[in-house]
């Protein structure tokens, strides 16, 4: 596998991790309506840019090791599994992290 290769799948895994963080900091306020007054504290934006921060290494690993699985599904397959796995260890790591901050 070539480094713009590796790289592509980094940054979709990435992004992919980054999307549904942010997806799920706006809406867990929706599913918990206990939590809705903390999404009005000041601190909201702080919190998700920590978040956001703290989940950027394990986006791109997710990425990564999403990228590296399927060897003969063709190219799409690698991107769609690197979305998957960024997805999967950002929401992991980043809802520990709102756990950590009393989010």
């Amino acid at each position: 596998m070539k480094t713009p290769s590796l790289a592509l799948s980094a940054l979709i895994g990435w992004l992919a991790g980054v999307a549904s963080l942010v997806g799920w900091s706006f809406l867990w306020p929706k599913i918990f309506p206990v939590t809705d007054r903390v999404s009005a504290l000041p601190g909201h934006w702080k919190v998700l840019l920590l978040a956001l921060v703290l989940i950027t290494p394990f986006g791109v690993a997710g990425g990564l090791i999403g990228g590296r699985l399927p060897y003969e599904g063709g190219k799409r397959e690698q991107l769609l599994y690197a979305a998957i796995f960024g997805v999967l260890l950002s929401l992991v790591f980043g809802s520990c992290v709102f756990w950590y901050s009393g989010w």
